[in-house]
């Protein structure tokens, strides 16, 4: 990999190390040499590759939706709420209507809605530079998947074109699924309202195991709950890359170190960066571009 693949990152000694270990992984009689087959990157998603301020794009969904079902909740009603009121708007939102209704829904709403703070497509709040750099990845042999504590139903419906990552390697949070025959219609399948996994924190390594069947060289996330993912990464056979994404630039996005909704914060994913030598993405630092577009 060169710097030319990256066009988005700043020639700082965060991009050089992802370029170093790229090179290291992918030459031939390299120490550190990795076969394609075991080349596997993972990536979180909210904040480490698209925008989650002031809200996640599920979120943001999740309440047109609910306004529309006559249920309108507001993000202070579950900023009080936790965790629990979090999962009855999903519920309300994603359940008792069947994939291709859902997946519909979603695609229809993200034609339309504009960021709150932007008034951009969210399409267009994703971080260039990620972006890239997957695409880099998968030029030079990688295998890339997002797992993220997001809905693998809603991502699936909107993400692969953005990304450039094929829907099977979408994994989030899963709700339960009902097979049905109605007979003059043929199968369909329905989604329901109970929460089947919840993939944070742990989760992402068991996700990883259940779905990849091996460990990634390369893991990629922004907050404590994307720890798990990277440490079962670090403690792979092969040379590996951790990055942990810190967001830092008050002017171009928004400096935070705690998430916009349930609180996840950053000191644990840092700390453990800081002795295991991990990379940190200092996104004021590193990346010269953040969002697609001139001077963005």
């Amino acid at each position: 990999m060169n710097a030319a693949e990256l066009p988005s990152w700043r020639e700082t000694a965060t991009t050089r190390s992802i370029l170093e270990f790229v090179d290291a992984v992918t030459t031939a009689g390299s120490p550190d040499f990795v076969p394609e087959a075991d080349r596997v990157a993972v990536f979180d998603n909210d904040g480490t590759l698209s925008s989650e301020m002031p809200m996640y794009t599920q979120l943001a969904f999740a309440l047109v939706r609910a306004a529309e079902l006559g249920k309108p909740t507001t993000v202070e009603e579950l900023k009080a709420g936790g965790l629990g009121l979090v999962l009855e708007l999903l519920q309300l939102t994603h359940g008792s209507v069947t994939t291709d209704e859902f997946a519909e829904a979603v695609r229809a709403w993200v034609a339309v809605a504009a960021h709150p703070v932007t008034g951009a497509p969210y399409p267009e709040m994703v971080f260039q530079p990620m972006v890239e750099l997957v695409g880099a990845l998968e030029v030079n042999g990688f295998d890339c998947w997002i797992f993220s504590g997001g809905g693998t139903d809603f991502m699936r419906a909107w993400a692969p074109t953005v990304f450039g990552v094929a829907p099977h390697r979408m994994i989030g949070s899963v709700g339960k699924i009902e097979f049905e025959d109605d007979g003059d219609d043929g199968p369909r399948l329905l989604k329901g309202s109970e929460l089947v996994t919840l993939d944070d924190g742990p989760q992402k390594a068991i996700s990883i195991h259940q779905y990849i069947g091996q460990r990634p060289i390369l893991a990629a996330g922004n907050t404590d709950g994307d720890l798990q993912m990277l440490e079962w990464t670090a403690a792979g056979p092969h040379r590996s890359l951790q990055l942990a994404i810190h967001h830092t630039d008050a002017v171009r996005e928004v400096a935070y170190d705690v998430d916009p909704l349930l609180g996840a914060g950053t000191d644990k994913l840092l700390d453990a960066a800081a002795a295991g030598a991990w990379s940190v993405v200092d996104m004021a630092a590193d990346w010269a571009t953040i969002f697609g577009g001139a001077g963005a």
